[in-house]
């Protein structure tokens, strides 16, 4: 990861639960205007997955966001 999407990736989890949903779901519905040799299907599908198996552990741990 280059050091400004690590910068990224620091403000982000900075951000409020509320606000990182937000942005998530913005990012994923603009990942669609991406080339397609990028991200596939199969390749959305698993991130996608990944992401609900951390928000149902963080739903489970309280909303605590280190639940990852």
């Amino acid at each position: 990861m280059s050091e400004t999407a690590a910068q990224l990736m620091t403000a982000f989890e900075s951000l409020p639960i509320q606000q990182q949903h937000e942005l998530l779901t913005e990012m994923l519905r603009r990942s669609g205007e991406l080339p397609s040799t990028l991200l596939t299907d199969d390749h959305l599908v698993g991130l996608a997955d990944e992401l609900f198996q951390a928000l149902d552990a963080e739903e489970s741990n309280g909303g605590k966001a280190d639940a990852k």
